[in-house]
């Protein structure tokens, strides 16, 4: 979740500058509609990356991918989330300012994807495999949730419950319940924390996509990235989380935690000068969906 650049053509071999003459739609409209126009570069064919502003009363610049309606290189699915301009009926416009804007990923996956098919090699630090991850975060309507992990660095996974698209809670069958986080939301938890959590044999050799795998922590650890990831799950899964067991699970595991940064943590600290709660789950695991028994065996399902 962390700010990335807007740069599509850095490093990109097929984009190119072009006069502002040369755009292929009502300039004048254009700029009515979105302020005047500071930089264009034309990305692929029928696709343009145009800077625009500062414009009154906002007094700020703006970015824009700009797509005409018949260009070739994005598919007519892409196109629907494009946001039609009003001066100039030929264009689709996505704003790039905003990471959690959907039809940023959408159309930047879909650019890439032009250039790949085409032999050309990507702007410099881009590639599917992220695009399409920051895409099952934002927008996963397109890029679909996030799987459940198909392996853990404790073994196999008895059952899962998902706490959120990229978040789920796993038992395995050598450390218990584990949590796992989806690459993106990795990024967001403090780099002390960020030191606790485990990654898959797979990931830690350079596996395929293992720079955007998933990354586990055992039970026990699991309340650190809880508790500073809730300031960005205020209005989806915080809510589903204990924040006072939360907080007893801290100072009883991590008592010295952001000492450094007590301010920040202030909740933490407060909430030890009064009595805290008796301990209890931070998260209600569901009960297996079958009963364990020793009076059958594989051997008698396969039969």
């Amino acid at each position: 979740m962390i700010q990335l650049s807007n740069d599509l053509n850095k490093g990109n071999t097929t984009a190119r500058q072009v006069i502002k003459e040369e755009l292929p739609f009502d300039v004048y409209a254009y700029e009515k509609e979105y302020g005047p126009i500071r930089t264009q570069e034309e990305l692929c064919p029928g696709i343009y990356q145009i800077r625009n502003g500062p414009v009154p009363p906002w007094h700020f610049c703006t970015e824009y991918i700009v797509v005409l309606k018949n260009s070739p290189a994005i598919s007519d699915e892409a196109k629907g989330y494009g946001t039609p301009s009003k001066e100039v009926p030929e264009i689709l416009m996505y704003s790039t300012e905003d990471y959690f804007n959907k039809p940023r990923w959408v159309v930047t996956c879909e650019i890439h994807k032009y250039l790949v098919d085409q032999g050309i090699p990507l702007p410099d630090g881009e590639s599917l495999a992220e695009d399409r991850v920051r895409g099952m975060e934002v927008c996963p309507e397109y890029f679909g949730e996030f799987p459940v992990p198909v392996e853990t660095p404790w073994g196999p996974i008895l059952q899962y419950d998902k706490l959120w698209n990229g978040i789920y809670w796993l038992e395995t069958a050598e450390a218990g319940w584990a949590l796992a986080f989806a690459f993106p939301f990795f990024e967001d938890v403090r780099e002390n924390t960020a030191a606790l959590a485990v990654s898959t044999p797979n990931a830690s050799e350079g596996g395929e996509n293992s720079d955007f795998a998933y990354h586990f922590y055992p039970y026990e650890q699991s309340c650190l990235p809880l508790f500073e990831l809730l300031t960005y799950a205020e209005e989806t899964w915080a809510k589903q989380i204990n924040t006072a067991a939360l907080k007893n699970a801290i100072l009883k595991c991590f008592p010295d935690y952001a000492r450094e940064d007590a301010e920040e943590y202030a909740t933490i600290w407060n909430y030890t000068e009064g009595k805290t709660e008796s301990r209890f789950s931070l998260y209600e695991y569901p009960d297996f969906p079958f009963q364990i028994t020793d009076r059958m065996s594989n051997q008698d399902i396969a039969g």
